[in-house]
Formats: C-alpha cells, sequence, structure tokens
C-alpha cells in the first residue's frame, strides 16, 4: 500500500494562512452587510423617493408659482435643495459601499488564494481597487440619472457639463479597475506557467 505523502511544513503553513485569511475576511464581510448592507438599499430607497416627490409634485407646483427669491424662479431653488439632499445621501452610499467592497473583495482573495494555494494583500488590494471603481462607475451613472433633471432647473448647462466630466472620470476609473484585474489574471497564469515548468522539468 502506497504510504500516503505528507504536506510539506511550509505548505501546511501557507495553508493555515490562507484559511485564517479566509476566516477573517468572512466576518469582516459579515459585520460589513449586518451594519451598513440595509443602510444602503434605505439609502438607494430614499433617494428614489426623494426624486419621484420632487419631479411629481414639488417641481409641478413650484413651476407654477411666479414669485422669485433673490433673483432665483422657486423651481430653482426647490431642484437645488432636492440635489444637496440627494447629494448628501449619494455620499453616505459611497462610504458604506467602500465597506462592503472591502469584505467581497476579500472573500474573493481567499477563495482564489485557496484554489491557487496563495493569497497576498496585493491580491486583496487588486480586488478591492476592480470592485471599488466599477461599483462607483455605476453608482454615479445612476446618481446622474436622479440628479440631471433637477439640475438642468438651476441651469441648462450644468447637467452636460457634469456628464463630460463623469464620462472622463469613468474611463480613468474603469482603466484602473481593468489594470487591477489584470494584475490577479497575471499573477494567476505566472503561477500556472510556473507549476507546468516544473512538472516539465520531472517528466
Amino acid at each position: 500500500m502506497a504510504k500516503r505523502e505528507e504536506p510539506k511544513p511550509e505548505e501546511a503553513r501557507e495553508e493555515k494562512k490562507i484559511e485564517e485569511f479566509g476566516s477573517e475576511m468572512y466576518l469582516e464581510s459579515a459585520r460589513a452587510l449586518r451594519q451598513v448592507g440595509a443602510r444602503v438599499f434605505l439609502s438607494i430607497g430614499a433617494a428614489i423617493l426623494i426624486w419621484i416627490f420632487g419631479e411629481m409634485i414639488f417641481l409641478p407646483i413650484a413651476k407654477g408659482m411666479t414669485q422669485q427669491f433673490f433673483g432665483y424662479p422657486v423651481h430653482s431653488i426647490i431642484s437645488f435643495i432636492i440635489v444637496v439632499a440627494l447629494a448628501l445621501i449619494i455620499f453616505t452610499v459611497f462610504i458604506d459601499v467602500r465597506r462592503l467592497t472591502g469584505g467581497i473583495a476579500g472573500v474573493l482573495a481567499y477563495h482564489f488564494g485557496k484554489a491557487s494555494g496563495e493569497v497576498s494583500v496585493e491580491t486583496y488590494k487588486n480586488y478591492r481597487t476592480a470592485l471599488d471603481g466599477i461599483l462607483y462607475v455605476i453608482i454615479v451613472s445612476l446618481a446622474y440619472l436622479l440628479f440631471a433633471s433637477y439640475l438642468a432647473e438651476i441651469h441648462p448647462a450644468i447637467p452636460a457639463v457634469l456628464l463630460i466630466l463623469i464620462v472622463i472620470w469613468a474611463i480613468f476609473a474603469l482603466w484602473r479597475s481593468c489594470k487591477a484585474i489584470a494584475a490577479v489574471i497575471g499573477r494567476y497564469t505566472s503561477k500556472f506557467a510556473e507549476e507546468l515548468e516544473k512538472q516539465a522539468k520531472k517528466a
């Protein structure tokens, strides 16, 4: 009967390190979801409700008024107030999403690290960079759809200028995310190539 090969001390230590990292990341993910998950959905719901009430009720009423305050019509002032409220909500969503991506990135780094037999802080950072970039672009794009009509009430040129700035920022953010993903893929393919070389030398 063939004797079972015992794992090397280095491999055992690496495996233990991966398991500890995975356990820590799962706990961090669970904490993040428990603490900010519901808050993210509530914030998004509040932003949508503010947009609906503003678009369907407050702005139509304000447009029927002819009064001006400090040279601005009522509908422009109402739009500005709604934009400020939405901006504050979106800002809190950004903070909470960053906490969530930290936990998700850790779980991804653990699972892929377990499969490859190696986990590192660099891989974790790359996953987080990739997730942050993609999710932020999605959030900002959706937020722009909420803001655009109200910004146009303040000044017609504001939505156009803001869209140009968002597109420029989104290109850089997505490029950074792709670069982070490429770094992770490159790390795994390099490790796979090394394993193939070892197998070829043994043959």
